[in-house]
């Protein structure tokens, strides 16, 4: 009865590959990120940055996951001077809907994790915060039949990353403004 699951499941997959469209490349782009703190008297600002990575896109009749893996700059502005620079690995899987072989939209969870974590003074402040993030990207794309794709993107932070003492909770919002270019596939 395993053997029947097992090949079962092996023919299943054989065939969604041999169907499926598959490509990936290269993104990036700008980031307009903040961090939300749940703290009277504390307004961050966004912050610019930018991420840089690798993407994957599998796709069945207009229906695909698109995972990515890429670093991104993030933090927040402060009043007064202040600021706080984060750097994650970040790996979205998402579920995109493509209509018209040109438009897309996409929504998944992202996973992160927290490389370093500097204040304005150059100091390590990474011990006061998470080393994992969880997310919800939700976006949208273009992509253009000549590899080239284009895409704005929101993501929500879901997990508070204070790792502090203090009873602040700390989540990131960040905007993303996005180019790709595939490197192999349609």
């Amino acid at each position: 009865m395993k053997k029947t699951i097992f090949l079962l499941f092996l023919l299943v997959g054989f065939g969604l590959s041999a169907s499926a469209q598959i490509s990936g490349g290269i993104k990036g782009g700008l980031n307009f990120a903040k961090l939300d703190y749940d703290l009277d008297g504390v307004d961050p600002k966004s912050k610019t940055g930018f991420h840089v990575g690798v993407f994957a896109d599998i796709s069945l009749a207009g229906i695909g996951i698109m995972p990515e893996a890429y670093i991104s700059f993030q933090g927040s502005e402060f009043d007064g001077g202040g600021e706080l620079d984060l750097t994650y690995i970040q790996v979205p899987i998402l579920l995109k809907k493509s209509f018209a072989k040109v438009l897309n939209i996409h929504l998944g969870p992202q996973f992160g994790i927290l490389t370093t974590a500097e204040d304005e003074d150059g100091e390590d402040v990474k011990e006061f915060l998470k080393g994992s993030d969880l997310s919800l990207a939700v976006g949208a794309g273009l992509d253009l039949p000549i590899g080239l794709s284009a895409g704005l993107r929101y993501v929500y932070g879901l997990s508070d990353i204070n790792d502090s003492p203090a009873d602040v909770k700390i989540q990131g919002r960040t905007i993303q403004l996005y180019a790709s270019y595939k490197l192999f596939g349609n």
